[in-house]
């Protein structure tokens, strides 16, 4: 199987059986163009293979509220355009290519899916939930229009009446609803979900590989085609709608680069202040607040700053630093601690959808051993760990955690 991209570890629990799971629970878990361009990739590879889609939990390690996936990753999006494709073009094809695929999709959901989360769960062939689960499209806010063959997939699993309230008002529909409506197979306690997996699994694989494609597909098969007549308009629509979105958007002159307005975050940021407000969530109306009141001083500083992106990335970057810090001081007091660690992941998650998404382990590593490969110091110890630091982080800077850039060093050089 083709490696995985940061964001999505890959494992192989059974003869034929892989885990794909959503692996940034401290960044609510969110999807970006090379995830989902490594799902149609892969999905080409399978055959009668089972797929188990799940996430790690945040609540394991911050016990902050349960996200599935927090929906398309904002800082991937602005690059997500190429050519006169739409910033979501990856989701289409991910989705086309998982239900065309010689593989049965599963499922296993617990807390918030947001956007393109639910999505590609309805593209699985079964889906299991827990009591907390709860999809939410914010399309109608962020004024997108939705994909054509999207909405046909999501009517076919929600039905037309979930999906409009889903789309056009945008509401949280609720596991009892999901599970009425029939969007999840099998709704359990959250001390099921594995057991309940496992036991699906079991199922699928004792099944005859024929007879199991064959109804897999037919029913796949049955979710309705959207007009052709309706389509060229319906893209035209979308394409106006993305322009003036609330959504960054990749311009032409950047298409070759990461980048994004000058004052793209402080937007965005202002977009979801106003509609805090109108929510009366006083937790993002506090966060915000903060983080304003940091910019503001950094321009009063002196130091003559001004109100960039960038400006606004190294206050979020700071502020992000400070959070993680502090969060094994208050693991450390056990339960005493477990209510202020349920807010740092919620201010580390906002914060962090905003920053560059940073490589895993994993993947530091393979950048570590590539600059030790070609700079010959292999086995050279501490003395090198400085000169391998400063070339990982000057070519690296965007993409590498600091702290995890520094222990993978160590380990590696050693």
């Amino acid at each position: 199987m083709i490696a995985p991209p940061p964001g999505l570890a890959v494992t192989r629990t059974g003869e034929g059986v892989w885990r794909w799971e959503l692996c940034t629970p401290e960044r609510r878990n969110p999807v970006g163009p090379a995830l989902l361009d490594w799902i149609a990739r892969t999905c080409a590879t399978l055959s009668g293979d089972i797929v188990v889609l799940g996430a790690r939990s945040v609540a394991a390690i911050t016990y902050g509220p349960e996200v599935f996936c927090a929906g398309f990753d904002l800082a991937a999006l602005a690059d997500a355009a190429r050519g006169d494709a739409l910033p979501d073009a990856s989701l289409g094809r991910a989705i086309t290519a998982m239900r065309g695929a010689d593989a049965t999709f599963v499922a296993e959901v617990r807390g918030r899916v947001i956007g393109a989360g639910v999505e590609l769960v309805a593209a699985c062939d079964l889906r299991i939930a827990t009591h907390d689960v709860a999809f939410e499209i914010p399309a109608a806010r962020l004024g997108v229009v939705y994909r054509a063959d999207g909405l046909a997939l999501l009517q076919h699993v929600f039905g037309a009446a979930t999906l409009a309230r889903l789309v056009l008002l945008g509401e949280r529909i609720d596991g009892v609803t999901a599970a009425a409506c029939g969007a999840v197979t099998h709704l359990v306690g959250g001390s099921e979900l594995a057991d309940t997996s496992a036991r699906v699994v079991a199922t699928l694989r004792g099944s005859p590989g024929l007879g199991l494609a064959g109804n897999r597909d037919l029913l796949r098969a049955l979710v309705p085609a959207v007009p052709t007549a309706m389509l060229d308009d319906h893209e035209r629509r979308r394409a106006t709608a993305f322009a003036g979105a609330k959504v960054p958007r990749a311009r032409a002159s950047d298409r070759d680069r990461v980048s994004s307005p000058a004052m793209g975050i402080r937007d965005d940021i202002d977009a979801r202040l106003k509609q805090a407000r109108r929510d009366r969530d006083e937790r993002t109306l506090n966060v915000i607040g903060m983080l304003k009141n940091k910019v503001l001083m950094e321009l009063k500083s002196g130091t003559g700053a001004t109100e960039t992106d960038e400006l606004w990335k190294t206050i979020l970057a700071g502020y992000a630093k400070q959070l993680r810090k502090s969060i094994p001081e208050f693991e450390k007091v056990g339960d005493r601690g477990k209510e202020a660690l349920a807010e740092v992941a919620f201010e580390l998650g906002f914060v962090e959808q905003f920053l560059p998404a940073k490589l895993d382990e994993a993947a530091t590593e393979a950048l570590v051993r590539k600059i030790v490969d070609e700079q010959g110091l292999a086995g050279q110890g501490a003395k090198a760990q400085g000169r391998v630091m400063g070339m990982l982080m000057k070519q690296h800077k965007d993409e590498v955690d600091g702290d995890i850039a520094k222990v993978v060093v160590a380990r590696v050089l050693a």
